[in-house]
């Protein structure tokens, strides 16, 4: 091989992170907040030797890299085979089948018993298929406010008519802190699915994150803990929305909360609450009072709030797993689709 075609792969060091930021802003987009600033990008891939970063270098110069997150990034006694697959990016004039080989040296290095990627655009779809990933849309659920005659943030058809769902007193929910969550026994919580998570996940990931305003909700069932939901409040045009970001219990528990839906929907004064999730079967939304939004025609939930776009955004999925493992479920909170895409000050 000529030595101009020499390609070298290797984990993003500590130190390269200013070469990597100006990489971005040159090759991709200049006003991508990595190429701005790194709390992000920080929190998010900062290990303690390099970043969850592979790049491919050309000569010694940057011509692409390709992210990951493996769940061990927030609790050390979580899996470093589990991976979510990240920013992926390669300058198209730097050589045919990088971004495949990017890839490829992760796999080698990781060996990874599931690998997970949300949001992969239309072109990576068939690369995906080829390389054995099960690859759909996500269900995007809504229940929206019945306190509102009208709605700013959503679009809402004129003849929508609003869902309810089952009603079971046996439930209470309850708003907890870092301290409180702590304190909780809730390890049979985590096995209800693949990627595994903990305590200590939800608290990284969540209630530790850098700009973002997370928010646990514990389920109690005959004073038991039987569930805990992730919620992100956002606030726009003077309304606010609920996002379900993650959750942690069996699908069961989901199908009794509607009368949780309905009481946050009133506390937070939110127009709607929705969830992008795989894993969750549609009936279990429903007895929820949760509404398929892919279904309604006219009906508006918006995905994109920095900036906010007016626009129904399907969310895809790609994963593969070892042959034996617990159902696997996913949620917009894993991997990097829950991010901001810009933070205030940002220069």
């Amino acid at each position: 091989m000529n030595s101009d075609q020499i390609i070298d792969f290797e984990l993003f060091t500590h130190q390269e992170l200013k070469k990597f930021q100006e990489f971005i802003g040159k090759q991709w987009k200049e006003d991508h907040l990595f190429a701005k600033e790194s709390t992000i990008f920080d929190w998010q891939h900062k290990g303690s030797d390099n970043y969850n970063c592979m790049l491919a270098k050309k000569n010694g110069s940057l011509v692409g890299f390709q992210g990951f997150i493996p769940q061990s990034h927030f609790d050390d006694q979580l899996p470093e085979t589990q991976i979510f697959l990240a920013l992926w990016f390669v300058s198209e004039s730097q050589g045919i089948g990088i971004g495949l080989r990017l890839y490829k040296k992760i796999i080698t290095e990781f060996k990874p018993k599931f690998l997970g990627t949300l949001g992969i655009n239309d072109r990576a779809i068939p690369f995906h298929k080829w390389q054995g990933f099960r690859v759909g849309i996500m269900n995007h659920s809504v229940a929206l406010s019945p306190y509102f005659d009208s709605y700013r943030i959503a679009e809402v058809p004129v003849n929508y008519k609003i869902k309810s769902g089952e009603i079971d007193q046996k439930f209470t929910y309850k708003k907890i802190t870092v301290e409180e969550l702590k304190s909780l026994k809730i390890n049979d919580l985590f096995s209800y699915q693949w990627p595994i998570k903990s305590v200590t996940y939800i608290i990284n990931r969540y209630l530790k994150h850098p700009t973002y305003s997370y928010h646990i909700y514990a389920v109690n069932k005959n004073k038991n803990l039987v569930a805990l939901f992730v919620l992100r409040p956002i606030s726009i045009y003077g309304r606010s929305a609920l996002r379900i970001v993650d959750y942690c219990g069996s699908n069961d528990i989901i199908s009794s909360s509607y009368v949780f839906f309905k009481s946050i929907l009133k506390k937070y004064n939110a127009e709607y609450i929705d969830m992008y999730s795989f894993g969750v079967p549609l009936d279990v939304l429903e007895e929820a009072g949760l509404t398929n939004r892919q279904n309604e025609k006219g009906l508006i939930i918006p995905n994109y709030f920095e900036p906010f776009v007016k626009e129904n955004i399907d969310i895809s999925y790609a994963y593969k797993a070892d042959e034996y493992h617990p159902p696997i479920r996913l949620f917009k909170g894993d991997g990097d689709q829950d991010r901001p895409a810009q933070i205030e000050d940002a220069n």
